[in-house]
C-alpha cells in the first residue's frame, strides 16, 4: 500500500512555528489575506476598496 504524503502548513508568529490548522478560522483568513497581499505587492498589485465596498487587487 502507498501512503499519501501529509502536508502541514506552518507559519511563524512571534518567533514560534504555529500549525495553520491549529488557528481559528478567522485568524487563518486574516493571515491568508496578508500573505496574498504581500505576494501580489511584490509584482506590482495593491488591494483597494471598490465603490461597492468589496476589496480587490488592481
Amino acid at each position: 500500500m502507498n501512503k499519501k504524503p501529509i502536508i502541514e502548513n506552518y507559519i511563524e508568529i512571534n518567533g514560534k512555528d504555529v500549525l495553520m490548522d491549529s488557528l481559528p478560522e478567522e485568524k487563518r483568513r486574516e493571515i491568508s489575506v496578508i500573505i496574498q497581499d504581500r505576494m501580489m505587492e511584490s509584482i506590482g498589485f495593491k488591494r483597494v476598496s471598490s465603490e461597492y465596498g468589496e476589496e480587490e487587487l488592481t
